[in-house]
């Protein structure tokens, strides 16, 4: 009688499907031979700026990105706001308080930020830039040249910039591995920026 012989199943690691090789100094190493730089943007809100404000940003962002050589890809990730340090302090408030109608205030607002946080309606975006170059022996220093050039273009226009480190890079891998953390969202841009729209900063 011939034997069967069992095949063992393959397991396949999360790690297996995501291109990354290694990530140090702030930087990204893709399995095909890229490295990868991230930088951090904050947001801006148009709703408390004038339509001059808002023409100016935007003209002053055309004229810096218009420049720039190096197409760019950027992600949003989508996640639940972060109210704890706030209901912290309201919780600090309530235990040092001795008046009665502020302490039911204090704790109806804090019952109110937690429905607020957990109902799942309440989201913030955060944006982020992405430089890939080829992994050539000058490719660390250009890389590190074209995101710091990026941080100050939109420094100009007084935007919170900042290129990513180590740990942050490692939390945004996770994301992909880790659906459940938050939404992502990837957008490709034009080699060429010349006309900034003003989605990007909602």
């Amino acid at each position: 009688m011939k034997t069967k012989k069992k095949q063992k199943k393959k397991k396949i690691t999360s790690n297996q499907y995501i291109n990354v090789a290694d990530i140090k100094n702030n930087v990204l190493y893709t399995k095909d031979n890229y490295v990868i730089s991230f930088i951090k943007i904050g947001t801006v809100s148009i709703s408390t700026m004038s339509k001059t404000d808002i023409n100016i940003l935007t003209k002053t962002l055309s004229s810096e990105f218009a420049s720039l050589k190096n197409s760019l890809r950027m992600l949003k990730i989508s996640k639940p706001v972060d109210i704890s340090l706030l209901t912290n302090c309201y919780r600090d408030m309530y235990r040092n308080c001795n008046d009665l109608k502020r302490k039911e205030l204090l704790r109806e607002a804090t019952m109110f930020l937690h429905k607020y946080s957990t109902n799942g309606n309440e989201l913030e975006n955060e944006y982020y830039f992405i430089i890939r170059q080829p992994l050539t022996n000058n490719a660390i220093i250009e890389l590190e040249k074209i995101a710091t050039s990026i941080v100050r273009k939109f420094q100009a226009g007084k935007i919170k910039a900042n290129i990513c480190n180590t740990e942050e890079i490692a939390r945004l891998c996770n994301l992909f591995t880790n659906t459940s953390y938050g939404n992502v969202e990837t957008m490709e841009l034009e080699d060429s920026i010349s006309i900034i729209n003003e989605e990007v900063f909602y």
